[in-house]
């Protein structure tokens, strides 16, 4: 009787460890993929560009710097939103695509900053935004958009 608790206790310590060893390493494969999504400024790029023209709204909190504004050309005028406005305007995109196409190319770089221009061409325009990143800790934040049309 002794042996059989004796080897269902090891069962259940075995079990146990094996649990908590998988629990450790998924919570550490997500931790790492989330920051791993924001690691490179091309990475932060594409994500805009996600959120934007796809409405995918994971992780744009992240995104987006503590400091973010988005300032648009509009008649002649310029027309400034915070991040709070800009991520409920997105909040009720969510999984709304854009009919368009968008590329960007990289103006400026450094190790911890840089500027891209994002072309989004629809039928009739194209929405130009000019996007200023730079490196908070190990993730890149969008914390400008100017945004203009043609």
């Amino acid at each position: 009787m002794n042996t059989l608790k004796t080897n269902i206790m090891k069962t259940l310590m075995t079990t146990f460890f094996a649990a908590f060893i998988f629990v450790s390493v998924s919570a550490f494969t997500k931790a790492e993929n989330k920051s791993s999504r924001l690691a490179t400024a091309d990475n932060s790029i594409n994500l805009y560009i996600e959120t934007i023209t796809n409405g995918n709204v994971e992780n744009m909190d992240a995104l987006f710097g503590s400091q973010f504004i988005q300032n648009t050309n509009a008649n002649g005028k310029v027309i400034s939103h915070s991040k709070a406005q800009i991520i409920g305007f997105l909040k009720g995109q969510k999984n709304v695509k854009q009919n368009c196409s968008a590329t960007y190319t990289v103006m400026e770089q450094s190790d911890d900053y840089s500027i891209a221009k994002v072309e989004m061409k629809y039928r009739d325009f194209t929405k130009v935004d000019y996007v200023t990143l730079s490196k908070e800790g190990a993730d890149w934040k969008v914390n400008q958009v100017v945004t203009t049309y043609k």
